[in-house]
């Protein structure tokens, strides 16, 4: 038996790496994305869909073929974690970079309303073990 909220954030990675354009339709208009130093040189907090769009658009000049190849799925109370790994080549240096993570979804009405990503699974639970 398929869970709505493991749907809806498989079907957000498949638009992001496939689909660019529509992955907004997943995400709630007031959505809030935050990147921890752990994960970024440029932590940072994205509001709403212009938000999340200026994550993407960062990528730009540093990394090509950017996407998230999901792992496993992770069912947390009302949250589902995703393991995955960011996966791109280095426009310079034409570099593979693999980068393995834990992001962390909050759901509600259908739509994704919170996104943290952490280094791993167990930080993605302790995470969430604090925010209780």
């Amino acid at each position: 038996m398929s869970d709505p909220s493991v749907d809806l954030v498989r079907e957000s990675l498949r638009r992001f790496n496939f689909d660019r354009d529509h992955v907004y339709e997943l995400l709630a208009e007031d959505v809030v994305v935050e990147i921890p130093p752990s994960l970024s040189a440029e932590p940072d907090v994205y509001e709403g869909h212009a938000g999340v769009r200026r994550y993407i658009d960062g990528f730009d000049g540093m990394l090509e073929d950017v996407r998230f190849d999901p792992v496993e799925y992770h069912r947390e109370g009302d949250q589902v974690i995703a393991e995955l790994i960011l996966r791109g080549r280095g426009v310079a240096s034409g570099i593979e970079v693999e980068l393995p993570s834990a992001v962390i979804h909050w759901i509600e009405d259908g739509k994704i309303t919170r996104m943290q990503p952490c280094p791993d699974v167990e930080a993605a639970r302790e995470a969430l073990r604090r925010a209780a």
